[in-house]
């Protein structure tokens, strides 16, 4: 696993990239460690390519396919799975890179999915979606020689059906595609190399063979590598204080925080501790009647001193909050979250990327964590805090793009004195858990607990102990 094949040991990076350009029509334009990218993934059957957001990892598969299919080395069909709001550009970038290649979308009505899979089409995309459904029966034995997927951190819970699914589809080959394969702790890394390991029976990945295995099986670049002229990321925390009604607000769901515990808790400890931590964040944002805001005030001054030319991205998980911020900044926005039609996301980020307005556009962190180009932003404003510095950090290089020149600034919107300041706190700390583990040889870090969601609330461990009265009756101790 992950070495080359006895056959294509002699395929330099240069052979392969002659044999690209000459036979295949590949595009002269690819940068050398992409070139290198696309013999790591040529040469091996299992290889998670791991390179930082923005280095072209779309590009250097779509060649790598081409080139198996084109020599007679036992790859004739090939499934790519990527998230649905991903496959319209998969098909793009194979047509631009890979243009011998003949390639379809899975599409339509499961009877139609089946037939997809069925026919001798070389190159097929699906969506995660769609493998969670069609994988486990519709799907044959031996339909497929290599597997692809994109933004693989989506298995990485492995007892989901969609892990299930994807670990299950039938392949010799598998390569993953991911700038972030840890998100939270180990066991997400080794689900991943579990699909790598794509002969005979899954084989489950052990602590001791952890690091052995990603030196085995991983590629992974960064940025200040391979183009150290790449202008820098700018980022700067901006404090602020709410406005007054915002606190009385917060103030009074802080309080009582231990009631609405207790009361919201048959769901489940965690459930209940989430939702108190949402209901606080959204208060950060904007009061209950979604009218005030120092957040938008501090947006509103942001967009006047940045100039009239500035293109800049609001991140916020929260949807609710963008509609907010689009029917109250007196500018011209436009507005991107994963429940829109692909259709009317493309649209919106066109307009945003072409035209004279919108100068902002407000996009959901979940939407636009992944697979966007949106380099010609100026500026990317975090108005919350994800859980997971991964997504952050996604969301901010879909503007980190090879083709700017000026520096991209970052601002990260921080109430003080409340839970910002110490979900901030709890972020750095998986942020480097994702560098011990992943940028180096440590293994060092541990994923975000139930304790530290207990500690943002300045909660014990007694506040959410059921005990029985003296009626035998359920109560709780605080």
């Amino acid at each position: 696993m992950g070495v080359s094949l006895d056959s294509e040991k002699d395929l330099d990076v240069t052979t392969l990239r002659q044999m690209a350009e000459e036979e295949l029509g590949v595009p002269a334009t690819l940068r050398d460690y992409q070139w290198e990218g696309v013999a790591f993934l040529y040469r091996a059957r299992g290889a998670l390519l791991a390179d930082e957001m923005g280095l072209g990892k779309t590009v250097q598969a779509a060649v790598a396919l081409a080139l198996l299919l084109r020599r007679d080395n036992g790859i004739r069909r090939v499934l790519i799975v990527a998230p649905a709001s991903l496959t319209t550009n998969w098909l793009r970038e194979i047509h631009a890179w890979a243009p011998s290649v003949t390639v379809r979308r899975v599409r339509g009505r499961a009877s139609d999915r089946e037939a997809y899979y069925l026919l001798p089409i070389p190159v097929l995309i699906a969506s995660y979606e769609q493998i969670r459904q069609d994988g486990l029966d519709r799907i044959p034995s031996g339909t497929f020689d290599l597997v692809v997927l994109d933004e693989a951190q989506r298995i990485k819970n492995r007892n989901s059906a969609t892990a299930l699914a994807c670990l299950l589809l039938p392949r010799t080959r598998a390569w993953a595609l991911s700038a972030t394969p840890l998100e939270n702790d180990e066991t997400e890394l080794r689900t991943l190399l579990e699909f790598l390991e794509s002969d005979g029976p899954v084989r489950r990945v052990h602590s001791g063979e952890l690091q052995k295995d990603l030196d085995r099986l991983m590629l992974r670049r960064r940025k200040s590598a391979v183009r150290a002229e790449l202008p820098p990321v700018l980022i700067q925390d901006l404090p602020m204080d709410l406005s007054a009604e915002q606190r009385a607000e917060y103030d009074e769901v802080w309080t009582t925080r231990t009631d609405l515990v207790r009361q919201h808790n048959e769901d489940g400890d965690t459930a209940a501790l989430l939702g108190l931590l949402t209901r606080l964040k959204l208060v950060c944002n904007f009061d209950s009647s979604m009218s005030v805001s120092s957040k938008l005030d501090s947006l509103r001054v942001l967009c006047h001193a940045a100039g009239s030319s500035a293109r800049i991205l609001v991140f916020s998980q929260f949807v609710r909050t963008l509609e907010a911020i689009s029917t109250r900044l007196d500018l011209a926005t436009g507005l991107v979250t994963g429940s829109m039609p692909l259709v009317e996301r493309e649209a919106a980020m066109d307009r945003f990327r072409g035209g004279r307005a919108p100068r902002v556009l407000l996009v959901s962190l979940r939407a636009g964590g992944v697979g966007l180009n949106l380099g010609e932003a100026s500026h990317v404003v975090l108005f919350d805090r994800w859980w997971n510095p991964a997504v952050e950090m996604q969301a901010i290089f879909r503007a980190h793009r090879f083709e700017r020149e000026a520096p991209l600034h970052v601002i990260r919107f921080l109430v003080q004195d409340s839970i910002e300041v110490r979900i901030a706190s709890i972020l750095e700390e998986k942020a480097r858990l994702f560098e011990d583990v992943v940028e180096s040889s440590g293994m060092a870090g541990k994923a975000f607990t139930k304790q530290e969601l207990m500690s943002i609330l300045g909660l014990s461990t007694g506040d959410l102990v059921p005990v029985a009265d003296e009626l035998g009756e359920r109560t709780w101790r605080r």
